[in-house]
């Protein structure tokens, strides 16, 4: 490993950015630039496809932000991540405390060749403890306060991560430890849990029928008591019980 150059990907939405950033790592010596994402999605086809030491991800991305894209990555092992951020004082803080690099736009090369210098320290010394800082930062309350509303859900589909309107996904629920998403007919592993999405997912838009299962009111067809039991019958055929803990909320927001 010490005689081979650190392969990058970048990712950033916007055309220049992406453009200088390219430009500037193509100046670092012991970084060879593998790919260049135009957004969260490619970002994450990029990094299955071409396994990188490093990625650099913009955080504020239309599609997938460079946030979700980490979330995603950090279950299979995920490459040494550099966010890259228009000053915001809470995420910084966030990456300070977890010892995570990011370079604050506009970007300068001293500070890029610092984290450069981090990242190829941080590859070959096996990465354990930029994994580890990862997953305490997408945890952490601060990040957790400004994480995106998720305007679709990203659910792994083959080797790839696919993008479901949300309209499409009638009800997520959990089994077998797995938290699942039903859409079309089709059953899609989704890598949050019911209570990430709870706060993640569009106010008043889906509602906690049970521990288990959160569902799409949109797709609610019809509901009513039985045996004493509040059961939501869904536009798919579904039908989905109440709890009794929760069964007074759901009533009210079917009002």
């Amino acid at each position: 490993m010490k005689n081979d150059r650190v392969r990058a990907l970048i990712a950033d939405d916007e055309p220049r950015a992406r453009q200088f950033l390219e430009k500037l790592l193509a100046e670092q010596a012991e970084l060879e630039i593998v790919g260049a994402a135009r957004g969260g999605i490619e970002a994450l086809s990029l990094c299955h496809q071409l396994k990188p030491d490093v990625a650099f991800l913009d955080i504020h991305m239309p599609d997938l932000s460079g946030l979700e894209v980490a979330r995603q990555l950090v279950r299979a092992g995920p490459p040494v991540v550099v966010f890259v951020t228009a000053y915001d004082k809470y995420a910084v803080e966030a990456f300070e405390v977890a010892a995570l690099d990011y370079l604050l736009k506009p970007i300068r090369r001293e500070r890029l060749g610092e984290a450069v210098r981090r990242v190829v320290a941080e590859v070959r010394g096996g990465r354990g403890a930029q994994a580890e800082s990862l997953v305490a930062a997408l945890d952490s309350p601060e990040l957790a306060k400004r994480a995106a509303i998720l305007k679709r859900l990203p659910v792994r589909y083959r080797r790839e991560i696919k993008l479901l309107d949300l309209e499409q996904v009638p009800l997520i629920f959990s089994r077998d430890r797995l938290v699942l998403a039903r859409s079309e007919g089709h059953e899609y592993l989704v890598d949050y849990t019911l209570q990430d999405l709870e706060s993640r997912l569009p106010e008043g838009r889906f509602v906690r029928a049970h521990r288990a299962a959160l569902v799409n009111l949109d797709a609610i067809e019809s509901y009513g008591g039985e045996d004493g039991v509040l059961v939501l019958r869904l536009k798919d055929g579904t039908r989905v019980e109440a709890s009794e803990r929760r069964a007074a909320e759901v009533r009210r927001r079917l009002k």
